[in-house]
């Protein structure tokens, strides 16, 4: 069979094959067969299971990716490179040319597509609401393990072919995507960061979980020692806590008591809370606020602006979100030399 041959087989049956990538065991109950002696379907039991090598396909066309996704380290393709150099080295065979000519695009092309799904995982992980935090932790640091080892492993590649560089043959070829592996290399470093980052935070979340679910038993179970753990644990805390049983047993002389307490006027001097830096970010939505200052000749303008359509209240967190995005964007921003209405130095956004 032909390769058009089999484009017009799925074009044919495409419903069928549609039907199956989007189940959730990628497989159906039956499916023609002209699409299992192509081999496009497996039989496994009952079920016809729809082939891995086109799903890892579609995936990577679609840019999309879960949590079993392992990144390729292309240690054997890099093996069998060294090994056809040692071998072109002695007989210059244009059979040997071709097949290294054919593995550095492999490796290449396999390069650009892990660093599509690594950055797809990463923001699988940074906006999944559904799964818990220990597994998102878990996941995270897992891939955080696989990233740091793509850095190493990114830097052998680099190691080979520069070594085939020596022939002139493959030199220009290697220099064409060279700067791309460059690029890929800066993700690796981005993509470390933004994976401590998101750990160090799911942490925090984590700790707060449990905090939280600690008072709220001891708050059901009507424990004492509530007091001194919210003491202990810098929680504000003004008054005694006045216990109320539960509905069918309230002393309504007592739960007056107790709202009287806390519904009292009392004069309040106003002051002005410093909020937690993530807590801020997690306000102003700072995935939204950066598609809002891309493209800005005045990145901090653009944050009051769009900080003061959310909550004017949060105007007084501009720099320090202004200083963030410094911390978090610095390649991709532009220095000036002059200052703003505001004394703060003039920050563009690269076009």
């Amino acid at each position: 069979m032909t390769h058009i041959e089999v484009l017009n087989l799925i074009c044919k049956y495409r419903k069928i094959i549609d039907e199956a990538y989007r189940s959730e065991k990628k497989a159906l109950i039956s499916v023609p067969n002209e699409l299992v002696e192509i081999g496009l379907f497996n039989k496994i039991g009952s079920f016809y299971y729809l082939n891995e090598a086109y799903i890892n396909l579609v995936d990577t066309l679609l840019v999309r990716v879960d949590y079993s996704y392992v990144a390729e380290d292309f240690e054997k393709e890099l093996k069998r490179l060294v090994e056809l150099k040692e071998e072109y080295k002695l007989k210059k065979a244009n059979a040997l040319k071709e097949l290294i000519l054919k593995l550095i695009n492999q490796i290449y092309q396999g390069m650009l597509n892990r660093d599509k799904k690594v950055l797809a995982l990463i923001e699988k992980l940074e906006n999944d609401e559904l799964s818990s935090l220990d597994l998102l932790i878990s996941e995270a640091k897992r891939i955080l393990a696989d990233v740091e080892d793509i850095m190493i492993k990114n830097e052998k590649i680099v190691e080979v072919f520069r070594a085939l560089m020596e022939f002139s043959e493959f030199s220009e070829f290697i220099k064409d995507i060279f700067i791309d592996i460059i690029h890929l290399n800066e993700n690796v470093d981005s993509f470390l960061k933004r994976l401590r980052e998101f750990i160090s935070q799911t942490e925090k979340k984590r700790k707060l979980n449990q905090k939280l679910l600690k008072i709220s038993h001891m708050i059901l179970e009507e424990n004492s020692k509530i007091e001194n753990y919210l003491k202990t644990k810098r929680f504000v805390l003004k008054q005694k806590f006045e216990y109320v049983p539960d509905s069918a047993y309230i002393n309504y002389e007592k739960v007056k008591e107790i709202v009287g307490k806390f519904t009292k006027k009392k004069d309040v001097k106003k002051s002005i809370i410093k909020r937690d830096l993530q807590e801020v970010i997690e306000l102003i939505n700072i995935k939204k606020l950066i598609e809002y200052v891309k493209g800005s000749d005045d990145i901090f303008l653009s944050i009051i602006e769009y900080i003061g359509k959310i909550d004017k209240k949060l105007l007084n967190e501009s720099v320090r979100v202004f200083v963030y995005i410094l911390n978090h964007y610095d390649k991709k921003l532009e220095y000036k030399n002059r200052f703003n209405k505001f004394n703060v130095k003039v920050v563009k956004w690269k076009k």
